[in-house]
């Protein structure tokens, strides 16, 4: 692990600066304004006639740029931060001769980047210029966010007063080794019955909310953990008390997820619940890589399960697979591709390995494979994806991803789902129930967005839902 000192006169832009570090060397110890490091680098700013002047040097090189002040103070301090970034990140490039695929960019909705330039009046094209020129973004990556927009583009728009809902469900069956979601094991099971009726209980308050509010239902998504680790009777429970939250909306989700948690009695609830998309995610066909991981399923039994949703009548199947899990190489993944072709889901989600702290991976660095070779999965899920014929339309990108790649959702066209792209744009407000929710309210006019958030803790939920139904009242009603 490299040592890292920075010396600035802004510390609180030194994690800031950290994400652009990491960019090139993985994960580091940063020694702020503290000697110790194998590498020194030094950060300074000063303001001069309304002009943030910010010079970023090691003993080798410097870099100077200047920005003047806009006198808004929540674009001055995005500004701010974005210049410290980029200092360091064109010390880094010429340094280690590296350029990372996104360039300079640690967000997570590199489409926003687009977005705000088209809304100052830019075309798509002049657009993704000025985002390239400006992070120095890949060409690769830039026809990556040109093909998502024109896919959004030609979406159906969120309508005024709408609003998506979110049921969260924090159970899984086993815990996967990458997970750093809210999510606990089943287990015993004795926790299942007081949180599905905690659950309802939020589910009624909400539909009072809604007519207070007068926000209407776009999208319905249940997500986890796990929502097919309920015991049928239990997701029968859940999916009845939500019906009116999704009677008015044009598409309703449920990630089936675990191959091992979906049976015919299951499937017969989300049916009879009018569930309209659901995903058999494998992550891998590699039964040696799934026990690796965690996942306790087999890749025969994903195909059961696949199968099974076909026979049922589900005619939109999403299937998520992992780029970069630790044992695989390219054949492995191009052998996984192959296989999720032959079964021919509507929708296809890429997921680049994220490393968090809080997974079990970090332990596993030495297993994983290099970035090279995970960009060259990413690319062979672009391929594939193309030849299937699935389009890109949504993408998004996590801290310590591998090979600074990212996630991408690919749908048959007419099969995106508006939930992904409503979350990753943040177009629409959304109502978000169950432990660790987090519910958000947009401000066009504005131009902010304020949060609620549930306890993540379930036992915390269970007791204190009420005061969560509060939340959600002060955020969209109380202001």
């Amino acid at each position: 692990m490299k040592t890292i000192s920075l010396y600035t006169n802004a510390p609180a832009l030194s994690n800031d600066m950290a994400e652009v570090l990491r960019l090139f060397y993985g994960n580091i110890t940063l020694l702020v304004n503290e000697p110790g490091g194998d590498w020194t680098i030094t950060h300074e700013e000063r303001i001069e006639n309304n002009i943030r002047i910010v010079c970023v040097y090691d003993s080798n090189s410097a870099y100077e740029t200047s920005e003047t002040l806009t006198g808004d103070a929540i674009n001055d301090k995005r500004l701010r931060r974005r210049q410290a970034k980029l200092g360091v990140y064109r010390l880094l490039k010429e340094r280690t001769g590296i350029t990372p695929p996104w360039g300079s960019l640690t967000g997570i909705r590199p489409t926003r980047l687009v977005y705000t330039e088209m809304d100052k009046g830019c075309t798509l094209d002049e657009a993704l210029v000025n985002v390239q020129n400006v992070f120095d973004v890949s060409d690769e990556k830039i026809a990556v966010l040109d093909r998502i927009i024109q896919t959004q583009q030609a979406m159906q728009g969120p309508r005024p007063n709408e609003a998506d809902i979110y049921i969260g469900i924090p159970f899984c069956a086993s815990r996967c080794a990458y997970c750093s979601f809210l999510s606990g094991e089943v287990g015993s099971g004795k926790l299942l019955v007081p949180y599905t009726d905690a659950l309802c209980r939020e589910i009624d308050s909400t539909l009072k909310l809604l007519k207070e509010t007068g926000l209407h239902p776009r999208a319905f998504y249940m997500g986890g953990g796990t929502p097919t680790a309920l015991p049928a009777p239990l997701l029968d429970h859940v999916l009845t008390a939500a019906m009116p939250l999704m009677a008015s909306c044009g598409e309703i989700t449920v990630e089936a997820g675990r191959p091992d948690t979906i049976d015919r009695e299951k499937l017969t609830v989300l049916r009879k619940a009018g569930v309209t998309r659901i995903s058999v995610n494998p992550q891998t066909m590699h039964d040696e890589t799934l026990v690796r991981i965690g996942r306790r399923h087999t890749c025969a039994q994903t195909e059961e399960a696949y199968n099974l949703a076909r026979e049922m009548g589900f005619d939109h199947i999403n299937m998520d697979l992992i780029a970069g899990l630790p044992g695989e190489n390219l054949e492995m993944f191009r052998q996984t591709l192959e296989w999720v072709s032959s079964l021919a889901p509507e929708s296809m989600t890429v997921h680049t390995l994220s490393i968090k702290r809080s997974s079990l991976l970090h332990l596993w660095e030495a297993e994983l494979p290099d970035g090279d070779m995970v960009a060259d999965m990413v690319r062979a899920g672009a391929e594939v994806a193309e030849y299937m014929g699935l389009r890109p339309y949504y993408l998004y990108r996590q801290k310590y991803m591998a090979g600074n790649q990212e996630n991408v959702g690919y749908a048959c066209p007419g099969h995106e789902c508006l939930y992904n792209v409503d979350m990753m744009e943040e177009t629409v407000s959304v109502i978000a129930l169950g432990a660790g929710a987090a519910s958000k309210r947009l401000f066009p006019q504005k131009g902010f967005i304020r949060r609620a958030f549930n306890v993540s803790d379930i036992c915390q939920y269970i007791d204190r839902v009420d005061e969560m139904t509060q939340r959600k009242r002060e955020l969209f009603i109380e202001q």
